[in-house]
């Protein structure tokens, strides 16, 4: 008869994973709001043209044209926006970790390279998570101490349990 072994991965282990589930999902989100920064600033270049954007959106038809572009000036800033927030971690976790999204668009690239630093300070040294883009391409690295791993790793356990 054989016993089962119970078997853990490690602390660091699991934050890769975690923190990898969580930035492909930010990389997804950034995209999109990247496509809509992208889609409005077609439509400032038209407008600057003195072309109208009636066809594409029939609800400006009746609108100043001032008052059009204001709108679409200030929908590419929200998305602009979004799309750095889109690095954020979830709300549970805010509390854990300090967040740092530094970005840069890299000639002949169409893609922004992303560098987002997520650091906690734990009782036993301090834990810093880097996610970074090359393209569509995601990598995550964790540094700390292993006992600092895993008092983030308990941290973001907890905080999920509160939050559940």
């Amino acid at each position: 008869m054989t016993t089962p072994i119970a078997t853990t991965e490690s602390s660091k282990h699991q934050l890769v994973l975690d923190f990898e589930r969580m930035a492909n999902r930010s990389f997804e989100l950034c995209m999109q709001e990247l496509m809509k920064v992208d889609f409005y600033a077609g439509l400032l270049r038209r407008l600057e043209a003195g072309q109208s954007i009636a066809d594409e959106l029939p609800v400006v038809a009746n609108m100043s044209p001032e008052l059009v572009k204001l709108t679409v000036q200030r929908l590419k800033k929200q998305a602009e926006l979004a799309a750095n927030e889109a690095w954020e971690l979830p709300n549970e976790l805010k509390g854990s970790f300090v967040t740092t999204v530094r970005s840069a668009v890299t000639q002949g690239e169409l893609i922004p390279q992303y560098c987002v630093d997520y650091v906690a300070e734990t009782k036993v040294g301090q834990v810093r998570v880097k996610a970074k883009n090359w393209r569509r391409n995601v990598t995550v690295e964790v540094d700390g101490s292993a006992e600092a791993i895993k008092a983030a790793y308990v941290q973001m356990v907890f905080a999920g349990l509160q939050a559940s």
